[in-house]
């Protein structure tokens, strides 16, 4: 009879728990903020620079210079409306673009006057050859 009392109170218990209200953790509101640095270094530089409104936005910026000249400027926000960044580079490789709430624009000299179109497919011809006429006789290299 003591285990059937104590098993009901544990399912109470249980039920209970689920919907327990959360507590306050702590953080209270978020407060406004600012940081920033530029760091040169050896054949090139990095800066950062980010801010926060203290209701959730959130905008910044970051910059590499590298020493044969490459650079990178990436300018974003964070809010309500999710992360949105614009990307300046002249990297190789990159071209302008938009995918994903990111405008990608680029100087860079790909070889293709910064458009890219891949090839059209070409056609290749394929050869007949009777199964017979391989030299194993058509069949897997296990069978034998």
């Amino acid at each position: 009879m003591m285990i059937k009392a104590v098993l009901i109170l544990l399912c109470v218990f249980l039920v209970e728990a689920q919907y327990a209200v959360p507590q306050d953790l702590g953080y209270g509101i978020p407060n406004p903020y600012q940081y920033s640095y530029s760091s040169p270094a050896i054949g090139g530089s990095s800066s950062h620079q980010e801010s926060g409104d203290g209701t959730g936005r959130v905008t910044g910026s970051y910059s590499v210079v590298d020493e044969d000249g490459r650079s990178r400027t990436v300018e974003y926000v964070a809010d309500e409306l999710g992360f949105r960044a614009n990307i300046v580079t002249n990297e190789p490789g990159t071209s302008n673009q938009a995918p994903a709430d990111v405008t990608i624009s680029s100087s860079a000299d790909d070889g293709f006057g910064g458009v890219y179109a891949a090839p059209a497919p070409v056609p290749v011809p394929v050869a007949a050859v009777p199964v017979g006429g391989l030299p194993y006789g058509g069949l897997p290299y296990a069978a034998a």
